[in-house]
C-alpha cells in the first residue's frame, strides 16, 4: 500500500477517534447536566419546606388562623418526600411533626386570654416557637448530611410522645389515626 493510498484511511481513522471522543465527552456532560438539574430540583423542594417552616416562626396561632400554614407545610413536605423516595421514614416523621405543630398551636390558642401580659403571651407561645425552630434545624441537618432513618425514627417518637403528653395534660382526646373502611395502598 502506498502512502497516498493510506492517507484517506488514516484520516478516516482519525475522524473516527475524534467522533468517539466527542461522543464520550457529550455523554459525560449530559450526565453532569442531569445531576445538576436533579440537584437544583431537590434544592428548590428543600427551600419550599424551609419556607413553610419559617412561616411558623414568629407566628402566634392565637391571633391568626394556623390552618393555611399547616397546609403549606404538608404540601411542601409531600413534594420533598416524593422526590426523595429512598429516604424511608421521612414521610412519617414529617407528618408526626406536623401533627405536633397542630397540637402546640391548639395549646397556644386555648391558653390565650384577652388580658394576658406580654410575658404571659410569650410563655404560652414558647413551646410552639421552639418546635418550629428545632424542626428547621433538623431539616437543615438532614439536608446537609443526608438522611438517617434511625435519627428520623427518634425524632418521630419524640414528637409523638410530646403530642401525647399535651393531649393528656389538657384532657383532650387525640384525633383518630384511621377511619373505618378507609385505608391507604401501602
Amino acid at each position: 500500500m502506498k502512502l497516498v493510498d493510506a492517507i484517506p484511511l488514516l484520516l478516516s481513522g482519525g475522524s473516527l477517534i475524534v467522533a468517539i471522543t466527542g461522543l464520550v465527552l457529550t455523554y459525560r456532560r449530559s450526565g453532569q447536566a442531569v445531576r445538576e438539574s436533579q440537584k437544583a430540583a431537590a434544592s428548590a423542594l428543600w427551600s419550599g419546606v424551609q419556607q413553610a417552616v419559617q412561616q411558623f416562626i414568629g407566628f402566634d396561632p392565637s391571633t391568626e388562623p394556623v390552618g393555611g400554614r399547616l397546609a403549606n407545610f404538608r404540601i411542601a413536605t409531600i413534594a420533598l418526600v416524593d422526590e426523595l423516595d429512598d429516604w424511608k421514614g421521612l414521610d412519617t416523621w414529617l407528618e408526626t411533626e406536623r401533627n405536633l405543630g397542630t397540637v402546640l398551636a391548639r395549646q397556644v390558642m386555648e391558653a390565650a386570654q384577652p388580658g394576658d401580659s406580654v410575658d404571659e403571651r410569650l410563655a404560652n407561645l414558647d413551646p410552639y416557637q421552639r418546635w418550629a425552630q428545632v424542626l428547621s434545624q433538623n431539616l437543615r441537618y438532614f439536608r446537609a448530611v443526608g438522611f438517617d432513618a434511625d435519627k428520623a425514627q427518634e425524632l418521630q417518637a419524640s414528637a409523638e410522645s410530646q403530642a401525647r403528653a399535651i393531649y393528656e395534660k389538657h384532657g383532650w382526646e387525640p384525633p383518630p389515626t384511621t377511619i373505618p373502611g378507609v385505608k391507604t395502598l401501602r
